[in-house]
């Protein structure tokens, strides 16, 4: 078994403090104990950013079956609601 790891994708990318919130809001949910690949995680972090100024923050969580049986996903972050 692999270690457990996402890939996330941040919109938009290039706004720094939007970033760091995200980094310690992951944090946040694994030190809670949640695991971090998976959806309840990529809810906590949504509610997590919303709480900390980001009020349409969405996390939408892709995994196919190989990700799922390697313990990873691919997250994508938007600081401004759905696409």
């Amino acid at each position: 078994m692999t270690s457990p790891h996402i890939r996330a994708e941040l919109i938009p990318w290039d706004d720094a403090p939007f970033v760091h919130e995200y980094e310690r809001a992951r944090e946040d949910a694994f030190l809670e104990g949640l695991t971090i690949y998976g959806p309840k995680a990529a809810a906590r972090v949504e509610q997590l950013l919303r709480a900390r100024g980001y009020p349409r923050a969405v996390v939408d969580v892709d995994r196919t079956v190989d990700e799922a049986l390697e313990h990873a996903a691919r997250w994508t972050v938007r600081r401004d609601g759905p696409a």
